[in-house]
């Protein structure tokens, strides 16, 4: 893996982490989660189990089928945005235990939080939009995200057909991805923490857990060929959802792609003006995306401050316009989730354009 160098912390940072403590002193609140956020979860949980029980004991229809397991897959969709995400970041509790536990709610639903801790916590927070460096970036050439990848033909049909590509993430995760890693160790070239002897045995453990309730259980009530398209129709919706966000995020008009200087591999800005201007937020004043998004709309504040739990990310993205204004840092938000998705595409297109290859310096 190539070595990465910021900067040192400037003004920008040192101002905008300044005001947002004075915020939780003069408010007197926890940067982690409160009343509202113990609902929520509650919520979430119910949901989730209510919708997989109906869903294997009651359903006795094909639409009750397809209304329980659409239900299914946002209860996966919940809990990813909203439990798990904070729990691996640290922001949910200041205790460790609990945030533990919340992350844990990742290996219960078919994923892995050691993985995805060292992928998104490290590789992905620390290196946004680097390409090599950023996994989230790579698709095995299926797709450019970046106009540091190279350009392959196909790319020029890419914004048509993106969205079905996005839909197979966690079928990758649960049947390939996860177990590349386990056993090769890597992420790319990023040489992944040996894992303790317990994370190894939860690691396999919870990928049993996960095969026997979702797979051998519901076989005692339906036919194989039932039990099979409705996990993968759960899947392709549940892929769908998390990567678009991701990409609504990330990969769309106004977002850097910056390259580290190739003789001593430094980035040109400082991490903090690094995180904004890689990142885009959308919808902001929509409440219920923001409920249902755990705060992800709000993606540059989640950047900067992964450790504060998202009930607070609104608030703080007024403290953190100001500042980016202050300093004339390009701040990216787009009204809506629509127009987010309509950027999204246009970006899809310009980069499967070969015209962008030599813009980029990267021969094709």
């Amino acid at each position: 893996m190539k070595k990465i160098s910021f900067p040192a912390r400037g003004d920008f940072k040192k101002t905008l982490k300044k005001r947002v403590d004075e915020y939780f002193s003069e408010k007197k609140l926890s940067k982690n989660a409160n009343w509202r956020m113990y609902l929520k979860t509650a919520i979430i949980l119910v949901w989730l189990v209510a919708s997989y029980l109906l869903l294997v004991f009651f359903s006795t229809s094909l639409i009750m089928a397809i209304i329980t397991a659409f239900a299914l897959a946002q209860g996966f969709v919940l809990v990813g945005f909203n439990i798990m995400h904070d729990g691996n970041h640290g922001s949910y509790s200041r205790n460790k235990t609990v945030n533990k536990i919340m992350g844990f709610t990742m290996d219960i639903i078919g994923g892995n939080s050691m993985l995805w801790k060292q992928k998104h916590n490290i590789l992905h927070h620390t290196y946004t939009n680097i390409h090599e460096l950023d996994d989230d970036l790579y698709t095995g050439g299926l797709l450019r995200l970046s106009p540091n990848q190279e350009w392959r033909p196909w790319h020029r049909f890419q914004h048509w057909y993106a969205f079905p590509v996005y839909s197979l993430l966690t079928i990758s995760w649960m049947g390939y991805a996860d177990f590349k890693k386990f056993f090769t160790g890597k992420i790319g070239d990023y040489k992944l923490a040996k894992p303790s002897v317990s994370e190894a045995t939860l690691f396999f453990l919870t990928k049993i857990f996960y095969v026997g309730y979702m797979f051998i259980l519901p076989l005692f009530f339906h036919p194989l060929h039932y039990v099979l398209i409705t996990l993968i129709g759960v899947h392709l919706v549940l892929g769908l959802t998390l990567s678009v966000v991701f990409q609504l995020a990330h990969t769309i008009d106004g977002n850097e792609f910056p390259e580290p200087d190739p003789k001593s591999g430094n980035i040109e800005n400082e991490w903090a003006i690094h995180e904004v201007e890689t990142t885009a937020n959308f919808a902001p004043k929509n409440k219920l995306a923001t409920w249902y998004l755990g705060g992800l709309n709000f993606q540059i504040e989640h950047h900067l401050f992964a450790k504060i739990c998202h009930i607070h990310y609104p608030a703080l993205s007024k403290i953190v316009q100001k500042t980016c204004e202050e300093f004339s840092v390009m701040y990216v938000s787009y009204p809506s989730v629509i127009s987010a998705v309509v950027a999204h595409l246009r970006f899809l297109k310009d980069l499967g354009k070969k015209k962008q290859v030599a813009e980029s310096g990267v021969s094709a």
